[in-house]
């Protein structure tokens, strides 16, 4: 059996296993300070994160804030009068959307058929 390569040369087995240690820490090194930095980084944003929260709080008590005063002003300002006047418009506009859609339906069967629907 050819035993030479185990035989002292330009490089040992303790250098090998030297070499090996040192880029074993070398690695570890290297997640040590990856670590480091991401953790930084986690600090750095965290105070963002909770100021992002606090003011999605915010908005949403105004909103609520800003939907009790509709409801307030609703209740207090509009009167019955007021109702009436809103509802007599939304029937005339359905009203007269019902009328330009008969208009509408009319001109297009004499246009279809050619001659006028009875």
């Amino acid at each position: 059996m050819d035993t030479s390569f185990l035989s002292p040369g330009p490089i040992t087995w303790a250098q090998i296993v030297a070499l090996a240690a040192f880029l074993f820490a070398l690695g570890k090194g290297a997640n040590w300070v990856i670590g480091k930095l991401r953790a930084g980084t986690k600090d750095a944003v965290s105070p963002l994160t909770i100021d992002m929260a606090a003011v999605k709080i915010q908005i949403a008590a105004q909103t609520e804030a800003l939907h009790n005063f509709k409801v307030e002003v609703a209740r207090t300002y509009v009167t019955g009068d007021v109702i009436t006047r809103m509802e007599r418009r939304i029937d005339d506009l359905v009203t007269s959307m019902r009328e330009e859609m008969a208009a509408t339906r009319r001109e297009m069967l004499q246009a279809i058929t050619g001659r006028r629907p009875d």
